[in-house]
């Protein structure tokens, strides 16, 4: 909410400005009312109270501060601008009337509130001018009418911005869920490479700056072109939603991530672990699938799908980037292949020296 109405709630707070300042120097100026100092210091508040909340619009405390004032100012903003007119009213200017009407629609549509409390910002404003009026001893019939005018055009402002209202937020969980589901891997409902591939940067910065270490798994399922060859790809697909699950369930923390990074390869980030538990994890995930017990005969391995793994534990520093970190992973799952596959090869920090496949390999 706060971040759609920002740039109306601006525009609102900075016309109600200039507007004011105008009235000002049309009385003081034109209509020659000097003498109205009353009138004139109430322009000014509701110049300084616009230019405070229009201030607060474009500041770093937006999210905290506008509502807040929101709350308190333009309530009574509203309640001093239906005395003000009422008082002009009476003094023969019925034409700022006009201005509550279309107040009125504004409190809705751009003045940055909830609509609740736009709601009884506007029932604020038509009490108090129907108060005024009655104060200064306008015909009760009168007050009748403009109250009433009051009441349909806030009514329907409110019935048009609930539906706009609605509207958009539906459209905002519907663009969500589209974000959500681009991101998503339709087979195995895990992260899609797109999603680790922007999430994965911005994981590296957050290492970067708190001096964290990073932990990067390649999984890769053994002999899987085989077993789609035997068993077909239906049950193909069953055994990678199967595995997806399993490596999911190592991403437990809010900033580790688990995903689908192609074919039959998964990625897993864990962020700020020691060395020795991620080995401890890499050798959990792969004793895991080898657990699933998912029939593979052709695999001259074990009589099960199993699957290699390849670590990169990395701390971020300026001279590395998570490309490196990426292909030393890849590298390192290549090595568990040829060390026999249903294996775990890691590569420690000091993979950032070394070129290409010239890195240590620890089993």
């Amino acid at each position: 909410h706060l971040d759609r109405v920002r740039a109306r709630a601006r525009f609102f707070q900075l016309a109600i400005c200039l507007l004011a300042a105008a009235v000002a120097v049309r009385l003081v100026f034109l209509d020659r009312l000097p003498a109205h100092g009353v009138l004139v210091g109430w322009l000014g508040v509701v110049i300084l109270t616009c230019l405070f909340l229009a201030w607060a619009s474009w500041s770093s405390f937006y999210e905290r501060l506008y509502l807040p004032a929101a709350r308190i100012a333009l309530p009574l903003l509203s309640i001093a601008s239906a005395i003000g007119i009422a008082n002009r009213m009476i003094d023969g200017h019925p034409d700022p009337f006009y201005f509550l009407t279309s107040y009125s629609i504004a409190l809705f549509f751009l003045g940055g509130q909830l609509f609740r409390e736009s709601l009884l910002a506007n029932a604020l404003m038509i009490g108090a001018h129907g108060a005024a009026l009655a104060y200064l001893g306008e015909a009760a019939g009168s007050i009748a009418y403009y109250v009433s005018v009051l009441t349909i055009t806030g009514a329907v402002g409110a019935f048009v911005y609930r539906g706009v209202e609605r509207q958009l937020r539906t459209s905002f969980l519907e663009r969500g869920l589209m974000g959500e589901m681009a991101a998503r891997d339709g087979l195995t409902g895990l992260k899609n490479r797109g999603a680790f591939d922007d999430y994965f940067p911005r994981m590296w910065q957050q290492a970067l700056r708190d001096r964290r270490s990073l932990a990067l798994l390649l999984i890769d399922v053994d002999h899987f072109k085989a077993y789609n060859d035997r068993y077909g790809h239906q049950a193909g697909d069953d055994a990678l939603r199967r595995v997806a699950q399993v490596v999911q369930g190592f991403a437990r923390r809010p900033l580790d991530m688990a995903a689908r990074y192609g074919g039959e390869e998964f990625v897993l980030a864990l962020f700020d672990l020691s060395a020795e538990h991620v080995r401890e994890i890499a050798q959990q995930l792969r004793r895991s699938v080898q657990a699933l017990q998912i029939m593979h005969e052709d695999s001259p391995t074990v009589p099960v799908v199993t699957a290699s793994i390849g670590v990169s534990m990395v701390g971020p520093r300026l001279d590395t980037s998570p490309a490196a970190a990426l292909q030393v992973a890849d590298e390192a799952l290549y090595g568990a292949k040829r060390s026999g596959r249903n294996c775990v090869l890691c590569v420690d920090s000091d993979h950032a020296s070394c070129a290409p496949g010239s890195f240590r390999l620890r089993a």
